[in-house]
């Protein structure tokens, strides 16, 4: 049997799953209170979070790319990727504490310190996300298998959603309670910031622990080329892939809707419902009824394929962004039915686009003849960092447009306009998207003939991974010249 054919351990499952519980810790700390907390604990004007979300996220996205590289080239006893798991995560929990501490400064020192923390997170997250990603590549090559396996990893995703968005704010209000009578201060979020970061530490570790990182198949080309050719080579591939071009847009609007959906939703609660208390139990329930239609996801994806379910949750998406802007201000009932409907839609861009890429990344092997799996992985980052820092600088401008003053009662027209923000784009930005993923062509049947075309090219071995650096070292797969199958393809 082939390398990555044979059915993958729950142990396996588990435990690479354990590792997105740890990253989800700092992502949806970053997406649903940083913001919150630099405008309303830190200080910071609304405009200038919005730039530094910008900055922060276009400095991420082009050290993605770079990451894949590095992390592609790397070879260790310990692997690949499992070294920077390992390795990333003390930095990576010290670096979350110091984003959530208000330090005291003036308003300018204190907008420089909000950015460069900021890019700071980003930055080390990056160290550890990537290679965490690109190790689903080096579990398995069968298209079934990668859907539960992301089915594991979304679940514990959405755990730990549930986690910081209950503890984060719970327990920073606690310990501001205790220690000066106030509520959500800087000493609570940045000992809770501590808390979180060391948690997820300890995930970090018990993941690289528990998953081991498969043979190699025998080196590419693009693996024993030097570093500029090997990047350059890269490059050309990238933009005649057309599945991956389809999903990396996708993937990069999706962003910027749920961006705008998402990181209001304290400002909602806080300005428009008028009951934070409600928020520190509805923002886990949202993420609750994402984590419990994960199965639902993973089941429609090996039942029919996984761009009908993608296509099925980003309908849904769309449709509860309008139910969220037709619910009347009386009954926040109703908009938080339809704010948990959408995290249900949304949950299946999570689950369809980590399994989808490892496919891309056989499917432009298949293609090009080369493997490129965390350089993949690196530039699918750089698309949603990219459309996160988008999205934060254009909320930021917008909220300063309708006329949001943070610790304010906010007029009529300013809530109408948060809702706008909330629904009315994103819907559009959904519809989109269902239009572009209506021409992906790559399905179940066309990605076993490429895995079984590519098991023959290799000749079914596999080899220990070996240093990049030596470029001269000979292989028994060649990769020759794209089979018919390959030329006759339509992307």
């Amino acid at each position: 049997m082939a390398y990555g054919q044979a059915p993958v351990a729950l142990k396996t499952k588990l435990g690479y799953a354990i590792g997105d519980l740890g990253l989800n810790l700092h992502w949806q700390a970053m997406t649903l209170f940083l913001a919150y907390f630099q405008t309303d604990v830190q200080g910071v004007p609304p405009v200038w979070v919005g730039v530094g979300f910008l900055v922060a996220a276009i400095a991420d996205g082009l050290a993605n790319p770079l990451m894949g590289v590095w992390a592609d080239r790397t070879s260790t006893r310990l692997g690949r990727y499992r070294p920077f798991i390992l390795w990333g995560g003390v930095p990576l929990g010290a670096v979350m504490a110091a984003c959530f501490t208000a330090p005291g400064f003036g308003q300018g020192g204190l907008i420089a310190y909000a950015i460069l923390s900021h890019m700071a997170w980003r930055g080390v997250y990056t160290i550890v996300s990537i290679p965490y990603a690109s190790l689903s590549a080096r579990i398995t090559q069968d298209a079934e298998e990668r859907s539960s396996l992301t089915g594991y990893r979304m679940t514990c995703a959405f755990i730990g959603g549930i986690t910081v968005s209950f503890l984060l704010p719970a327990l920073a209000a606690r310990i501001d309670r205790m220690a000066t009578g106030g509520a959500y201060g800087g000493l609570g979020y940045s000992i809770s910031g501590l808390v979180v970061g060391t948690l997820s530490v300890a995930l970090f570790w018990l993941c690289a622990s528990v998953v081991k990182e498969q043979p190699y198949p025998a080196l590419t080309p693009a693996s024993r080329a030097t570093l500029d050719s090997d990047v350059v080579g890269f490059l050309r591939t990238l933009g005649r892939s057309g599945p991956l071009m389809r999903l990396l847009v996708s993937i990069g609007l999706i962003q910027v809707a749920g961006a705008l959906q998402f990181r209001n939703l304290v400002y909602f609660f806080k300005y428009d419902v008028g009951d934070m208390d409600l928020a520190a139990y509805a923002m886990p329930a949202f993420s609750a009824a994402s984590a419990v239609s994960v199965p639902f996801w993973v089941w429609l994806s090996r039942r029919t394929s996984k761009k009908v379910s993608w296509q099925t949750g980003t309908g849904l998406a769309a449709l509860s962004s309008l139910a969220f802007l037709m619910a009347p201000s009386d009954r926040p009932a109703l908009a938080v039915a339809a704010i948990a409907a959408l995290f249900v839609g949304c949950t299946v861009h999570a689950v369809g686009f980590w399994a989808m890429l490892p496919d891309l990344v056989d499917y432009n092997e298949w293609r090009f003849g080369r493997r490129d799996e965390a350089k993949i992985f690196g530039v699918a980052s750089l698309a949603q960092k990219v459309a996160l820092g988008l999205a934060g600088a254009l909320l930021g401008w917008l909220l300063s447009a309708i006329g949001f003053v943070p610790n304010a009662t906010q007029s009529a027209e300013t809530l109408s306009g948060l809702r706008l923000l909330m629904s009315l784009l994103p819907c559009g930005l959904f519809v989109a998207t269902l239009a572009l993923m209506a021409g992906y062509p790559l399905d179940g049947a066309l990605h076993r003939r490429i895995v079984e075309e590519l098991d023959g090219r290799a000749g079914g071995d596999a080899v220990e991974p070996v240093p990049a650096k030596s470029p001269g070292m000979e292989s028994a797969d060649r990769h020759p010249g794209l089979s018919h199958h390959a030329r006759g393809a339509r992307v």
